[in-house]
C-alpha cells in the first residue's frame, strides 16, 4: 500500500533548517526513512500547472494531457462530482479570497475559507445573474467548486488554484483576448459580492471575505482511466495548508500531531510513502540492505540529500 503524505516536503529555501526540527517532531517517521531509499522526482509548477500531490493524483489515473494542456487540464474532470459528457471538456470555478497588495495579489482557496453549503448557494443565485448574458454557464453547484460552461473555442491558463495559492507565481493571467472577456467576467463578480449579505456576515464574524473566484480544467472526463481497483492508497492531507502558507511552526505542530496519531504505530514493511511539497514529489521504498551494512555506508543520512535538495 502507498502512503501519501501531502505537503511534507519543506521549500527548499528552509528545508536544511527545519531537517532536525521534523526528525525530532516525528522520529517514527525519519526512523522510517534511515534505510530507505528515495527517489526524487522535480515538478516545475510552471509547467505542470498543479501541485505535486495533484500531479501524482493525475498519475493515479493515468492522465495524459493533449494539444496545448498541461496536467493542471486534468483537475477539471478529476475533482468534478457530477457525470458530464465523457468527450466534453470540463471546467470548475473554485470560489476564493483574493487580496491585493503593492505589487501583487494573494489567494486563498476555498480550503482555507470554511464556506457552508447556504453561503455557497447564496453566491452561486448571485453568480447567475452576472453570468446570465455572458457566453458562459454555471451549471451545477457545490459548496466549493461549480461546473461552468466554458465557450469551445475559449483558451485559458491551465493553472491549479492551489499553485496560486502558494503565493510563487505572479501573472496568473495572460493578457491575451482570448481570456480578456472571463477576466472581466470575475471581476464583475468580485464587485457583485463585494456587499453580499453572506459577506457581510463573514466580515462580522472576522473570517476571509468570499470576493473572487479561479476557473480551471479543460481536460475531458475520457482522458482519465479508472482509478485502481488495488488496495486504495492512505493520504494523508493534513499539513496541506500550513504548508501553502509557509506556516512552519504550524507544520511542526501538525507534524507532531502526526507522530502521534499515525506514525508511531507498526505499518507494513512492504510499503511505500509518497512524499510531496512545493516542487518535488519522493517516493520512498523500504530498505533492501541489511541493518549493519547501511550503518556502514551511513545510509541513515542519505534522506538529507533529498530532503534539502
Amino acid at each position: 500500500m502507498d502512503i501519501v503524505i501531502s505537503g511534507i516536503l519543506p521549500h527548499s529555501s528552509i528545508a536544511s533548517e527545519l531537517a532536525r526540527q521534523a526528525a525530532k517532531a516525528a522520529p517514527s517517521l525519519f526512523q522510517k526513512l534511515e534505510n530507505s531509499k528515495g527517489t526524487v522526482h522535480l515538478l516545475d509548477p510552471n509547467e505542470t500547472g498543479c501541485t505535486p500531490f495533484e500531479y501524482w493524483q493525475l498519475k493515479q489515473r493515468q492522465f495524459t494531457p493533449v494539444g496545448q494542456q498541461n496536467h493542471a487540464a486534468g483537475l477539471g474532470p478529476l475533482y468534478s462530482t457530477h457525470s458530464p459528457n465523457r468527450d466534453q471538456p470540463v471546467w470548475l470555478l473554485e470560489l476564493a479570497h483574493i487580496a491585493l497588495g503593492a505589487s501583487n495579489a494573494s489567494l486563498l482557496t476555498a480550503d482555507d475559507l470554511v464556506i457552508s453549503e447556504s453561503e455557497s448557494l447564496a453566491l452561486f443565485e448571485s453568480a447567475q445573474v452576472v453570468f446570465s448574458e455572458s457566453p458562459f454557464k454555471l451549471l451545477q453547484h457545490d459548496t466549493h467548486r461549480w461546473l461552468i460552461e466554458v465557450p469551445p473555442d475559449m483558451v485559458l491558463p491551465y493553472l491549479s488554484p492551489n499553485v496560486i495559492a502558494s503565493g510563487t507565481l505572479n501573472n496568473w493571467w495572460p493578457q491575451d483576448a482570448q481570456s480578456r472577456l472571463l477576466r472581466k467576467l470575475l471581476n464583475a463578480l468580485q464587485v457583485e459580492w463585494h456587499e453580499h449579505p453572506v459577506n457581510q456576515a463573514r466580515q462580522q464574524k472576522g473570517m476571509p471575505l468570499i470576493n473572487g473566484a479561479w476557473v480551471f480544467g479543460g481536460a475531458t472526463p475520457s482522458q482519465l482511466q479508472a482509478a485502481p481497483v488495488s488496495e486504495p492508497p492512505r493520504i494523508l492531507r493534513q499539513l496541506e495548508i500550513a504548508h501553502r502558507k509557509q506556516d512552519w511552526g504550524q507544520w511542526l505542530a501538525i507534524l507532531g500531531k502526526l507522530e502521534q496519531d499515525v506514525f508511531r504505530f507498526p505499518v507494513n514493511k512492504s510499503d511505500r510513502l509518497v512524499l510531496t511539497g512545493y516542487d518535488r514529489l519522493v517516493v520512498i521504498t523500504p530498505g533492501r540492505l541489511p541493518g549493519w551494512l547501511s550503518k556502514l555506508l551511513n545510509r541513515n543520512q542519505q534522506w538529507k540529500d533529498w530532503w534539502c535538495q
